[in-house]
């Protein structure tokens, strides 16, 4: 994999997870809110429960560096999680554009598994990391996580329990949070004042990108988890104001708009048959803008993104070629996007984690909770002098009521197109989304 120099963009995410639980009393949402900021993972040892039950708080067998898959292996199986995830977002899409953080949703769902048992942890930890066993799974999160801290993106945990019910919240499962994830633990009275408590939190977070993440929260709460990945950067190499032009952008339904496009000449070209694209880095030296123009000029943006295969995607990621100049050109745009995302985890393999029957959190709590919502929002804005996103996920978990080249290669994205900010690293990418419209 090469690891020659690109331009990227910002965004910012971040997680919200809700825990429920029954019959909580409605107080008037005061906070008292400690921290931990440690940064490095630490193996916890396992609990065993009065019922006998064990939690799975350790990660000795990953941490010690002794994975049962190699990290190219663990990365791929990654990205079929990534890959699951925006085919269901995009195929549900109605000629918008879509823009996730898969990132955000593996912290947030790892710390909340961190709380599961039996079928509902091994179904969590398959769906994010297929193949791995469950120390190896959450130990690449938390390695991944901390992998990709950097000037530019700042990432942030938050645990915040219903103090009605906080004595029912097991401490080991907060200590694995706090040490692991670096995570905050408070308690809150909830009622809406905690929810607007939430919400401000999410927006400091992610740098006033993200609001109203939360609408409210029930007496059956118990708990909200929350990751907040906020992505600011600079284009290595601005473009000039004699680059930026008005121009017309035909979107997804074929209308002509009025945009602002940004053009330069960049030095790594894609290409893999299906489409090509381009790399712009960032000045931190670690992340890359990356832009995925289907060949076809007649496809659906997001039909074709939901048909990239992982496989596909690495192909295209592989296929950087510095050999020539590449002219490139893309619009300037902002974009907003939310989905709730119950159905299709689900659907991709967490059944018991969202049923009242089957979900098993018995590692979190003593009360039986279940996964009742998962939202998540995003938003970014790419311009001539950089990329600015962000995007949060809130889980809601209730208690149950029961060839040769050429000359010169051009890019031209006047038209829908798929683009990720990604990770120089690994390929991985932080932030996927699509241009329907702009």
């Amino acid at each position: 994999m090469k690891t020659k120099k690109i331009v990227a963009g910002l965004m910012t995410t971040s997680i919200l997870l809700s825990m429920g639980t029954g019959c909580a009393k409605k107080t008037n949402g005061r906070s008292a809110f400690g921290s931990n900021n440690k940064k490095s993972s630490i193996p916890v040892t396992s609990v065993k429960r009065d019922n006998g039950q064990q939690a799975v708080f350790e990660l000795a067998t990953a941490m010690s560096g002794k994975e049962s898959m190699s990290q190219e292996e663990l990365n791929m199986a990654y990205s079929k999680f990534i890959f699951e995830m925006m085919k269901r977002c995009a195929q549900d899409a109605k000629g918008e554009n879509v823009l996730i953080s898969p990132d955000s949703v593996l912290f947030a769902m790892n710390m909340t598994a961190a709380g599961a048992n039996g079928n509902t942890l091994s179904q969590m930890m398959n769906t994010m990391v297929p193949g791995a066993d469950e120390a190896t799974a959450f130990s690449y999160a938390v390695n991944h996580m901390n992998s990709l801290k950097n000037d530019s993106l700042r990432i942030a945990n938050s645990v915040w329990i219903n103090q009605n019910k906080a004595d029912s919240v097991y401490d080991d499962f907060l200590k694995y949070v706090r040490e692991n994830f670096g995570a905050e633990v408070g308690t809150l009275e909830f009622d809406q004042g905690a929810v607007e408590t939430i919400n401000k939190w999410v927006e400091e977070q992610t740098e006033d990108r993200i609001h109203n993440l939360l609408e409210k929260l029930t007496d059956n709460d118990l708990m909200v988890l929350v990751n907040a990945i906020a992505f600011d950067g600079k284009w290595e190499t601005s473009y000039a104001e004699d680059r930026v032009y008005e121009g017309t952008f035909r979107n997804g339904k074929g209308e002509e708009q009025k945009v602002m496009y940004l053009s330069g000449e960049e030095s790594t070209y894609l290409s893999n048959g299906k489409a090509i694209g381009f790399l712009k880095d960032y000045d931190d030296g670690k992340f890359t803008f990356m832009t995925i123009l289907p060949e076809d000029e007649n496809v659906d943006i997001n039909e074709f993104i939901a048909n990239l295969t992982p496989e596909e995607y690495w192909e295209f990621w592989n296929s950087q070629d510095d050999s020539m100049e590449v002219y490139t050109v893309m619009p300037e745009f902002k974009s907003e996007y939310d989905i709730h995302l119950p159905a299709i985890l689900s659907d991709m393999g967490m059944k018991d984690a969202f049923s009242e029957t089957a979900a098993d959190f018995s590692n979190m709590t003593k009360k039986d909770v279940y996964i009742s919502d998962v939202i998540h929002k995003t938003y970014i804005e790419v311009n001539r002098k950089g990329t600015k996103a962000a995007a949060a996920t809130a889980v809601v978990m209730t208690e149950k009521c029961i060839a040769e080249p050429d000359p010169a290669r051009y890019v031209t994205c006047d038209r829908p197109y798929a683009y990720a900010i990604v990770d120089k690293d690994t390929g991985l990418p932080v932030f996927l989304g699509t241009v329907e419209t702009v």
